[in-house]
């Protein structure tokens, strides 16, 4: 019993991270589109790069984490495409149509998505403490989105592209977690990336994002290594250990993680309504913690 809830503390831990690393990184891509990069270039030179450090990394460390079943080819493939590919680029398209709260926002609609989806597969055990916390965390979204100088700020390709990286972060979640019974969070993740930075390639060479910008091959490294290789790494870490409705709610501190690095970085105004939905985030996510959450 100890050891369990030891191992599921690790796991609160490693998403509480991997929520860190990506809020800071919202920002920062919105810092880049600022600067004229384009949302497409940086989605492929994330998913890219992050594949290549992958590979490399693990041909030093252990290469066989590098191996998997031939069979699991077609899993690895859509988990790929449409859980990291298509989910990073739907998240930064939002970022470049919106603003970094508002795209954080939408996407941290999955929580809901996936309780929705272990009700009805019967994974998870509906709970009055679930629905308040994911009601919580909802509600502290929009108050923190509500606060910001342009409130939502949304078209209707924003709301759209919002709403799918929602829908996308949760299929993420549960279908990355029906490859980590099988496979190490690292194996998964690389051939994710790979899979991910080749149907890339129907959009341009892989190395024409670095051409487009000669100048910020730094920055495109720091987004792929801190903003995808290890927060996502660390995700899945975490969703070893918690099941994919928790983890996900636990990543909602990202908005919170958002906002005051957009405060900090960007000079955008963090009021008194902005602070209340950080506080509601966090009751959503403490809530979640409570011993009775699953019965």
């Amino acid at each position: 019993m100890i050891r369990k809830k030891s191992t599921q503390a690790l796991g609160v831990v490693q998403v509480f991270l991997a929520a860190l690393l990506w809020g800071t990184a919202g920002t920062f891509a919105k810092y880049l589109f600022n600067s004229q990069i384009s949302p497409f270039d940086l989605a492929q030179a994330r998913i890219t790069i992050s594949f290549l450090f992958l590979v490399l990394t693990l041909a030093v460390i252990d290469r066989n984490l590098l191996r998997v079943s031939p069979r699991d080819i077609p899993y690895l493939m859509v988990y790929g495409i449409f859980g990291l590919a298509f989910n990073q680029f739907a998240y930064l398209f939002t970022i470049s149509l919106t603003n970094v709260a508002t795209a954080i926002f939408l996407q941290y609609l999955a929580p809901a998505l996936m309780l929705i989806y272990g009700l009805m597969m019967k994974v998870e055990k509906p709970s009055i403490l679930k629905f308040l916390a994911v009601g919580a965390s909802i509600l502290g979204g929009y108050l923190i989105v509500l606060g910001t100088s342009t409130g939502l700020g949304l078209s209707t390709l924003g709301l759209i592209s919002g709403l799918l990286s929602a829908v996308l972060f949760a299929f993420y979640s549960i279908y990355g977690k029906r490859g980590l019974v099988k496979y190490n969070s690292w194996t998964l993740l690389t051939w994710g990336f790979g899979f991910g930075s080749l149907v890339w390639t129907l959009y341009q060479l892989p190395w024409m994002p670095l051409i487009n910008n000669p100048h910020s091959i730094g920055q495109f490294l720091y987004v792929a290594i801190f903003a995808s290789v290890i927060p996502f790494g660390l995700y899945l870490k975490g969703l070893q250990k918690l099941s994919a409705f928790k983890a996900g709610l636990i990543a909602t501190l990202e908005p919170v993680i958002g906002a005051f690095s957009a405060f900090i970085f960007l000079k955008e105004v963090l009021n008194g309504m902005q602070i209340l939905g950080c506080a509601f985030i966090l009751i959503g996510i403490i809530l979640v913690q409570f011993k009775n959450v699953n019965k």
